[in-house]
C-alpha cells in the first residue's frame, strides 16, 4: 500500500515542481533551490551549532552546494521523470515516512540570515514538504557573519536578539521597530523569557493568520502583516477573533496589510508657512510621517526646502496663486492636480484651484470643476475609487466663508456621495482669518479636513 502512496505523491509533487518553475519563470525569477555556497563564503562566517531546530517549512529555501539544487524546483519540489534514479530514491524516502518508524534521521542544514540551506537530506526535506509539514526538524548549523553596517546584517542581528529569549524562528520582521512592537504588546520586556505556552499561542494565532493572508492573495511578509494588525488591535483581541472575524478584518484592512503597515502619518499643509517646518527641525519634526500633501498656495522654496531635507513623498495641488508653479514646479515633489495616483495602496486624487471671484490666477466656475471631475473618471473606475481627495477649495457648505472669493464647489459634495473617501483635504480658508473657522467637519463616514497651515491625518 506505501508503495502505491509513496509512487502517487511523487507524481503530485513533480506537477507542483512543474507549476512552480512555470510561474517563477514567468515573473522572471530563479525557478531552482538557492545554493548558500553562491551566496557567502563560509570562510567569513563564524560556525555555531545549534543542534535539533523545528524549522518553518518556508524559511528552508535551498541547499548548501550546487549538488541537487536543479533536481527541485524552488519551492524543493521534485523535478526530474519518476523512471529516473532520482525518483526511485526519494519514493523510497516516501515509503519510510509513511511506515511506523517514519523518517528518524534529521536532515543537516546551515542557516544563514535566518534562512536554511539543506547540506544533507534535501529529499527527506522535499517529502515532508510534500505532505505540507509547517515545520520540519533539521540538525543545525548557523553561519554568523560579522557585524556591519549593511541594512541586512543589522537587521539580523536585530532578529537575533529577539531568537534569543522567543526561539522563534517564524517571525522575521523587515524593520527592527517591529520586534519592540510585538514585545511592547505582548506586555514583556527584552529579556523576557518566553515560556512554551507563550510560544505555542502565537504560533497557533500566526498560522491562522497566513492562511486567511494566503487567501486574500496578501503574499507579502506575513511577519510585518502582523505588526501592522498590532497597530490597529489588541494582541489578546486578535487571538481570541474567529476566524470568520478575522477574515473580515484582513478584508477591511488589505491595502494596509499589503504594505506592512496599520497606519499611515500623513502631514497636510496649506496656504500658510509653517516656521517649525521652515527650520533645522523639520527632520525630527516629520521624522514619523510617512507622506506629505499639500492642498495649495505653498511657495516653490517651501515645498522643495521641506520635502530635500525629509526625504519623503510629497503630492501637491495647484491652489488658486500658484500659477509660476505651472511653468516652474518644485523639483522632487509629485502633482496630482487633475490627477488620480496611487501610493502604497492609497488612492489619492487631486483637483486644485478655487471659485470664479476675479478671473486671475487658477479659478473655476461650477460647470468647469465638473468637467475636470468627469475627465477623471476613467481613473477613479480602474482604480475602483478613492481613499483620499485633496483640493484647494471647500466642499460648498462644509468651510466655506460667506465673501464671494472663498466659496465652495457644489460638485464636490456630490463627488464625495459618490467615492466616500476617508479623508478630503483642502486649504484656501486660512486659520487665521477668524477665531470661529472650524477645521474639521465630516460627511457620512468622510473626515473634511481644513489643513491651512500644518495638519496631521493618521489614515
Amino acid at each position: 500500500m506505501n508503495d502505491n502512496e509513496a509512487y502517487s505523491q511523487y507524481l503530485y509533487a513533480r506537477k507542483i515542481a512543474k507549476k512552480t518553475v512555470f510561474h517563477d519563470r514567468l515573473n522572471k525569477k530563479d525557478p531552482y533551490l538557492k545554493v548558500l555556497d553562491d551566496i557567502v563564503d563560509d570562510k567569513t562566517c563564524k560556525p555555531i551549532r545549534l543542534g535539533h531546530i523545528d524549522a518553518p517549512a518556508q524559511l528552508i529555501v535551498g541547499t548548501k552546494t550546487q549538488g541537487r539544487s536543479l533536481s527541485f524546483s524552488s519551492d524543493f519540489m521534485p523535478l526530474l521523470g519518476e523512471k529516473s534514479e532520482f525518483a526511485a530514491k526519494w519514493i523510497n524516502v516516501c515509503k519510510y515516512h509513511l511506515s511506523d518508524e517514519g523518517i528518524n534521521e534529521l536532515p543537516t542544514a546551515y542557516e544563514y540570515l535566518g534562512k536554511f540551506y539543506i547540506a544533507e537530506g534535501n529529499k527527506r526535506v522535499s517529502v515532508l514538504k510534500s505532505y505540507g509539514a509547517p515545520f520540519i526538524p533539521l540538525d543545525v548549523i548557523r553561519l554568523l557573519p560579522p557585524k556591519s553596517e549593511r541594512p541586512s546584517i543589522l537587521l539580523y542581528y536585530d532578529f537575533l536578539e529577539f531568537y534569543e529569549h522567543s526561539k522563534l524562528y517564524l517571525l522575521q520582521f523587515t524593520k527592527p521597530e517591529y520586534y519592540e512592537r510585538l514585545l511592547r504588546c505582548l506586555n514583556m520586556e527584552k529579556d523576557h523569557e518566553w515560556t512554551r505556552s507563550e510560544r505555542i499561542t502565537l504560533v497557533g494565532f500566526y498560522g491562522r493568520l497566513e492562511n486567511e493572508l494566503d487567501k486574500k492573495g496578501i503574499h507579502e511578509n506575513h511577519a510585518d502583516c502582523l505588526a501592522a494588525l498590532l497597530e490597529m488591535y489588541t494582541y489578546d483581541y486578535l487571538v481570541e477573533m474567529s476566524d470568520r472575524q478575522l477574515d473580515k478584518v484582513i478584508s477591511e484592512n488589505k491595502l494596509r496589510l499589503s504594505h506592512g503597515k496599520g497606519f499611515y502619518n500623513i502631514t497636510c499643509i496649506a496656504d500658510e508657512e509653517d516656521m517649525i517646518l521652515y527650520s533645522g527641525s523639520v527632520k525630527n519634526v516629520l521624522k514619523d510621517t510617512d507622506f506629505i500633501v499639500s492642498a495649495g498656495d505653498l511657495k516653490k522654496e517651501y515645498l522643495e526646502y521641506i520635502v530635500t531635507l525629509t526625504n519623503k513623498p510629497l503630492f501637491y495641488i495647484h491652489g488658486n496663486h500658484d500659477e509660476k508653479l505651472l511653468e516652474d514646479p518644485p523639483e522632487g515633489c509629485i502633482c496630482i492636480d487633475d490627477d488620480l495616483i496611487v501610493y502604497e495602496g492609497i488612492r489619492i486624487l487631486g483637483l486644485g484651484g478655487s471659485f470664479l471671484y476675479n478671473g486671475e490666477g487658477i479659478q473655476f466656475t461650477e460647470v468647469q470643476m465638473e468637467r475636470r471631475i468627469a475627465k477623471l473618471k476613467l481613473k477613479i473606475l480602474k482604480a475602483k475609487g478613492v481613499d483620499i481627495v485633496v483640493t484647494h477649495a471647500p466642499i460648498k457648505g462644509y468651510g466655506e466663508l460667506e465673501d464671494y472669493a472663498h466659496q465652495g464647489f457644489e460638485c464636490f459634495e456630490k463627488l464625495l456621495e459618490e467615492l466616500k473617501p476617508r479623508f478630503w483635504f483642502y486649504g484656501h480658508v486660512h486659520s487665521n482669518y477668524g477665531f470661529n473657522i472650524k477645521r474639521i467637519h465630516t460627511l457620512n463616514k468622510t473626515m473634511i479636513v481644513n489643513v491651512s497651515g500644518r495638519y496631521l491625518a493618521r489614515y
